[in-house]
């Protein structure tokens, strides 16, 4: 049996290492447009920082690619024929028994005036990193537009080369359909203190310049001088080379063990649409822990070990500059908050009709066993609240008291 995975992020390496576990016999082929050896996607802001070489974000080392007999191709995938089960890569046909889908992302750049100019650009693919080495060097001053978590990490990254940063956020406070008032003043207060002017409220008009940007005009009229900008505005599943050889919608539909409409296909992570998707969970999750997951699932799937695709309860980390943020569940939508701050950092347990639903907690470390038993077993939020001693585990925080 030949399975072939397109893309070589953590979706398709995890597929790959599932496979091989499953199936010692296996022929595994994985295929990348982007780079032979597989990364961290998640680490590619601390290559330009200076902290990791390229090499340092490999997710395995040489040897392991041959003791698990993996080949890898680098080519850019160009055309399915889901009849046939042939895969084009770069012209090349490659036939396959076993496929999956797990090409990730791109950013998406909106419409607006300039968008095409040289250092307007996001970040996602390697590609991206090398463009914004080039597009930043001799830049004194930088615009970054989204106020997601790419946006925060653009502006960490160009705060580490002494750039001056205004960054534009349209909404009137931090994340407000993630974070409570109190937890968007504490992530404006964290993204301030590095020196980044944050301009809330903010919308872009045009960006200005002639083949280079010059600088963003604000829908208020404000001009913002800038070399470089930085898009955060999110990102779209890279679908399009599919045609019509599977269904899609917004990604590729998957049932509920990540099969696509074509025989022997699958597909995870970033570019996958659940058809049905579990209550509280995203048709499209861009997020590692979900790919990784929906990589595992997917990999036992095209081994013959099917099983569906569990994501058990939602998590997620991130961090605004040196402000660490870790999430469980739901945090918004229906239903009320028990909230602590201390003005630096905070904890917020969401709760309806009494039981837990989700947590999020800023600069405190919060066991994930136990903040996801909360929300698993429907723990009453008095409960969850007196538990918070068994919840924390950073050392440094050994004072901390939620009353």
């Amino acid at each position: 049996m030949h399975v072939v995975l397109v893309g070589n992020g953590i979706a398709g390496v995890t597929a790959a290492r599932h496979v091989r576990k499953a199936d010692p016999a296996a022929r595994i082929t994985l295929v990348s447009g982007e780079a032979r050896e597989p990364f961290a996607r998640t680490a590619l802001m601390y290559i330009y920082m200076g902290v990791l070489t390229q090499r340092h974000t490999w997710l395995y080392e040489e040897r392991f690619w041959e003791e698990n007999r993996i080949d890898r191709v680098v080519g850019q995938a160009r055309g399915l024929d889901s009849g046939r089960s042939i895969l084009d890569v770069d012209g090349a046909a490659i036939s396959y028994d076993r496929l999956l889908i797990a090409t990730g992302s791109t950013p998406v750049l909106p419409d607006w005036p300039g968008v095409g100019l040289t250092g307007v650009q996001g970040l996602y693919h390697l590609a991206d990193l090398d463009r914004m080495e080039a597009a930043t060097v001799g830049v004194s001053e930088a615009v970054v537009v989204g106020g997601g978590l790419i946006g925060v990490e653009l502006a960490e990254m160009l705060r580490t080369r002494g750039i001056r940063v205004t960054f534009l956020v349209r909404d009137a406070r931090y994340l407000p359909r993630t974070f409570s008032e109190a937890e968007s003043a504490l992530v404006a207060e964290a993204i301030r203190a590095h020196g980044v002017d944050l301009r809330l409220g903010a919308e872009v008009e045009r960006i200005e310049g002639d083949d280079r940007v010059e600088a963003v005009v604000a829908t208020d009229g404000e001009r913002h001088p800038a070399g470089f900008v930085g898009v955060g505005t999110g990102v779209r599943p890279s679908i399009e080379w599919l045609g019509d050889a599977v269904e899609t919608d917004r990604g590729v539909l998957v049932d509920g063990a990540l099969r696509t409409s074509g025989e022997g296909i699958w597909a995870a992570g970033d570019c996958a649409q659940l058809r049905e998707p579990p209550p509280g969970v995203r048709a499209i999750e861009p997020i590692w822990y979900t790919a990784r997951l929906q990589g595992a699932t997917a990999g036992l799937g095209m081994a013959g070990r099917a099983r569906p695709y569990a994501p058990g309860v939602f998590f997620n980390s991130a961090k605004f500059f040196d402000l660490e943020w870790q999430v469980y569940g739901q945090t918004g939508g229906e239903g009320g908050d028990w909230e602590w701050t201390d003005g630096r950092r905070s904890v917020r347990i969401r709760h309806l009709r009494g039981a837990v639903i989700g947590v999020s907690a800023l600069g405190v470390r919060l066991r994930q066993t136990v903040c996801s038993r909360w929300i698993a077993e429907r723990w009453a939020v008095d409960r969850a609240v007196a538990d918070l001693p068994t919840a924390r585990f950073d050392p440094e925080f050994s004072s901390f008291v939620a009353t």
